[in-house]
């Protein structure tokens, strides 16, 4: 019964694999800190606009109070 022979790894090629593969996860990482930063802008923007909501449904509602008991 023959064995087949697996092909050796050598240095190099891990060493270029990895060199690849860190260069793929850099370019991603890149990608999703950019996506990251716009999340948060916009999370930041979302927040802002509840406030100014929560403030314009407050100042409504202290207006139909004091008409009410005025």
């Amino acid at each position: 019964m023959a064995t087949k022979k697996q092909a050796r790894t050598t240095v190099n090629s891990v060493a270029n694999a990895l060199d690849t593969h860190e260069q793929v996860c850099a370019e991603r990482w890149k990608h999703a800190y950019e996506r990251f930063d716009r999340i948060e802008d916009l999370v930041k923007t979302n927040s802002t606009r509840l406030w100014w909501f929560a403030g314009i449904v407050i100042s409504l509602l202290v207006s139909l109070v004091l008409k009410t008991f005025l």
